[in-house]
């Protein structure tokens, strides 16, 4: 039997409750912009969905939300002429490339496996860069074509031993993505920096698993830093 407004949002309720254990919190920033794209309102989206508005307002707040009502809201989106999943609903970029980042510290270049459960088939790193002074600079795509670029980047650069530059980070749900952005100590093996470069990376998702992954640091600050590296074990 359907449910009225009302119960929807009853039942949603219900479901986030603590020990309820069946809600999750999702990615209202996407909500929020595919709701936007098609044109509708808090209102509208709520009343094509069967719920009501303040449980949309909750939804694009980020807040915990029943599996169940993401799928509902997956469903109208899709009918709506937006196809996307309760998957990508509930899945937040911001999250999970401060997971990946954090991962690229702690388990070096196992950063892959470690994280390979949202990881694409197809998924593409790319490092910028010159491939001649950084070895694993370049364009990467597919599971085999990243352990190998991580590989490559950690067979020449290491993280600081004394600390992580996580909290160094801001981290910005993009709706698809993430951006990420700050200042970091990676360097060449062997070869402390005297200061931080500056570095960004930008992280798509599609259906909560991650395509893209591309890093954008001071190429020329840090040709500085390999060259002094060279000079140094030479």
């Amino acid at each position: 039997m359907t449910q009225t407004p009302l119960q929807h949002d009853l039942s949603n309720m219900q479901q986030t409750e603590p020990g309820a254990g069946r809600s999750i919190p999702c990615n209202g920033k996407l909500i929020s912009q595919l709701r936007k794209k098609l044109g509708w309102t808090q209102i509208e989206l709520a009343k094509k969905a069967g719920f009501t508005e303040r449980l949309i307002a909750k939804v694009e707040a980020s807040q915990n939300i029943a599996m169940s009502t993401l799928q509902i809201l997956a469903e109208t989106l899709t009918e709506g002429g937006i196809v996307v999943s309760a998957r990508e609903l509930s899945v937040d970029p911001a999250a999970l490339a401060r997971e990946f980042i954090l991962s690229m510290y702690q388990v070096e270049r196992n950063v892959i496996d470690v994280n390979i459960d949202f990881m694409s088939p197809d998924v593409v790193i790319h490092f910028a860069g010159d491939p001649n002074i950084f070895p694993f600079a370049g364009t990467h795509i597919g599971i085999d074509a990243a352990r190998r670029a991580f590989e490559l980047f950690y067979s020449v650069m290491e993280p600081p031993k004394d600390h992580s530059d996580i909290e160094n980070f801001q981290f910005v749900n993009t709706g698809h993505g993430a951006l990420v952005w700050g200042e970091t100590l990676v360097h060449p093996i062997g070869m402390p920096m005297p200061r931080p470069i500056s570095l960004a990376v930008k992280m798509d998702f599609k259906d909560g698993l991650l395509v893209m992954f591309d890093d954008r640091f001071d190429t020329l600050e840090g040709a500085k830093h390999f060259a002094e590296a060279i000079k140094s074990a030479d």
